[in-house]
């Protein structure tokens, strides 16, 4: 690893307690007000690339800090175990999977049970949502997650947010980024210019220029981002992703949460 580079283990610590009762269908009265950005291993019809955004709506946690329930256009619950989360009260992230999501929305009513080789996983980074987004800031990789196989076998200990870096510019409205990812097969770096701040949403525009390199991009290897700012002056960023790579026969999908240097 290169000095001065920061790994981050899917395998994440919880950062932080959660904020209300688990498991009801909806989220009830009170429920934080927060961002959600998803990406998952499954595909649906005319739901790629699989990497979706939802703006600032009532979203469950349960007391642990784990996220139960956001909305799609519905509801979409999870009541079985979550993996590889954190929150600290302005971020949250985790992988849902083994199980049926629940509820009408669109990922709503889906198995993604799924064993070694079989990802079928939800990766999701929800944020509170910010207030005032002003001058230049810096961030750095805090925890997220990467899918344990990324279609070619291996477990969740072997694939890392190597290290990775964040320049927001909220003047021009621009953001650059790069970010390395360790799975089984090697390392890809991702970096990405251009992207468009929308409020407090991120997103790719025509002039947006992302880059993937890494040891099975021989074939060719595209990204897909999408995320927001959390927190009252934007301490933090959330970022769902997903990494096209031609060679394997799945995708690489996962999300990353980061804070402001």
């Amino acid at each position: 690893m290169k000095p001065g580079s920061r790994r981050v283990p899917v395998a994440a610590v919880l950062l932080g307690a959660g904020l209300v009762a688990p498991n009801a269908a909806a989220a009830p009265a009170g429920a934080p007000v927060w961002q959600v950005a998803i990406a998952h291993d499954f595909h649906l019809p005319a739901d790629d690339p699989p990497v979706h955004y939802y703006p600032p709506a009532a979203a469950q946690f349960d007391t642990t800090g784990v996220l139960r329930a956001f909305g799609d256009g519905g509801a979409v619950t999870w009541d079985m175990p979550v993996g590889h989360s954190g929150n600290d009260g302005i971020i949250a992230w985790g992988r849902w999977g083994h199980g049926s999501t629940g509820g009408d929305g669109r990922h709503g009513g889906v198995d993604i049970t799924g064993g070694e080789g079989v990802r079928n996983a939800i990766y999701y980074v929800a944020g509170s949502t910010p207030e005032v987004l002003q001058g230049a800031a810096r961030y750095s990789l805090l925890g997220g997650q990467v899918a344990p196989t990324a279609g070619e076998g291996g477990m969740a200990a072997t694939t890392f947010l190597e290290n990775g870096a964040l320049e927001a510019d909220f003047g021009t409205g621009k953001i650059t980024l790069k970010l390395a990812i360790t799975v089984p097969s090697g390392r890809y770096d991702l970096t990405a210019s251009g992207l468009h701040i929308d409020g407090a949403r991120i997103s790719m525009t025509a002039d947006s220029r992302l880059q993937v390199t890494g040891v099975l991009c021989f074939a060719g290897c595209t990204a897909t981002l999408h995320g927001f700012f959390a927190g009252t002056d934007g301490e933090r960023v959330g970022l769902a992703y997903n990494i096209d790579i031609e060679a394997l026969s799945e995708d690489m999908n996962g999300v990353v949460a980061w804070r402001r240097d």
